[in-house]
């Protein structure tokens, strides 16, 4: 998880960070994400979507979903409080990853 960490932060820095989603912040949520999607969005529990490769406008998409109230789920309601900046950056970050399992 450190590597993964270590490039998210990578990715951080070639982009903006609005001054409300500090870089800590961002590094939070995304290991929040990981706790049940995996490292690089290829989970290891049965039913919890895999999100690694996916077009980085879809899992924005639907992460504005789960925070609009568009779509629900129990496991989801961190998303709640995700600003549209956080959002973008955790979805390039499994945008960018490969979807193939190790």
């Amino acid at each position: 998880m450190v590597i993964a960490m270590l490039r998210f932060a990578g990715l951080l820095m070639m982009t903006a960070i609005p001054a409300s989603a500090s870089a800590q912040d961002i590094a939070d949520k995304l290991e929040l994400c990981m706790s049940c999607h995996g490292e690089k969005g290829i989970p290891s529990t049965q039913g919890v979507p895999l999100i690694a490769g996916r077009p980085a406008e879809d899992l924005a998409h639907q992460l504005q979903l789960f925070r609009d109230g568009g779509r629900n789920n129990p496991q989801m309601v961190m998303a709640k409080r995700l600003t549209d900046q956080e959002i973008e950056k955790l979805a390039s970050y499994f945008a960018t990853q490969s979807r193939v399992r190790p």
